[in-house]
């Protein structure tokens, strides 16, 4: 469901260094033409992909990029899919462009890769968060939400895909990461999907690409390597205990999987190294 949030901006919140102006989630996205520029944004793809009109160039935006248009500069941007779902966040203030140009070294508007996309998106989340709640500080919150984001794009954010690894591993880390932290825990598609911004068909697609391997092999290694780990750990424990703090719901299953990967079984592999 399409989101918004247009806070009520006083005189105060206009003198703060940032302040918010408006911010929407899972918005699908139409067709803006501003030959007159607008406010500072930062729209994130979500789903599908737009295209960006900027200074008489055309950049593809996909999930994992985003657009960071600067105030006053001319654009146009549309989907070029069936639906283009994006996350944005409209704002200003007195020192965002002292900041952008100094600090982060951005002299203008342009499409970004992110390497936590999620990071990204958990920020907008917040501000929506804080548009619902009923503190009395929002516009203050909401401007350090904004800083936070600014900060994000120095340290997360790049023009070139190449600035990491690889412009895939990139977009993955996340999910890398959250592999790592969660295998113990039933792993959905869906839920992988949400953690990388993507749809699940997109991430399975990008996943064999980088990887050359499907998603929940991949899972499974890594299940099979904490099983390893916990089975010399706990000598007397049980398989079905080693297989399902491993993330295995079915003992069968696990042994089968275990078997194909070291080419024996969850036993023996514990006789060989006692």
């Amino acid at each position: 469901m399409m989101k918004r949030y247009i806070p009520v901006i006083t005189d105060s919140d206009r003198e703060l260094p940032f302040y918010l102006v408006q911010s929407g989630q899972t918005w699908n996205q139409e067709h803006v033409f501003r030959p007159q520029g607008y406010l500072y944004q930062w729209i994130q793809c979500v789903e599908g992909e737009g295209e960006l009109l900027l200074n008489g160039k055309a950049y593809r935006v996909k999930p994992g990029m985003a657009m960071l248009l600067m105030k006053g500069t001319p654009h146009e941007y549309y989907a070029i899919s069936s639906s283009w779902i994006v996350d944005w966040i409209v704002f200003d203030g007195h020192q965002v462009d002292s900041f952008l140009k100094r600090t982060a070294g951005i002299a203008g508007s342009g499409v970004y890769y992110m390497s936590k996309p999620d990071l990204f998106l958990s920020r907008i989340q917040h501000v929506s968060d804080i548009g619902e709640s009923d503190s009395t500080l929002k516009g203050i919150q909401c401007s350090g939400i904004i800083y936070s984001l600014l900060t994000d794009i120095v340290q997360y954010a790049s023009s070139h895909p190449d600035n990491s690894s690889t412009s895939q591993n990139f977009k993955l880390k996340p999910l890398f990461d959250y592999i790592e932290h969660n295998y113990s825990q039933p792993l959905t598609l869906e839920c992988l999907a949400e953690v990388t911004g993507v749809t699940p068909q997109h991430l399975c697609n990008v996943f064999k690409k980088t990887t050359s391997n499907r998603i929940f092999q991949y899972i499974n290694s890594v299940r099979i390597k904490k099983s390893k780990e916990l089975l010399l750990q706990y000598p007397q424990m049980q398989v079905k205990e080693i297989a399902a703090l491993s993330g295995f719901e079915d003992v069968n299953y696990f042994c089968s999987v275990f078997k194909r990967h070291e080419l024996m079984s969850p036993n023996q592999y514990r006789k060989i190294h006692f």
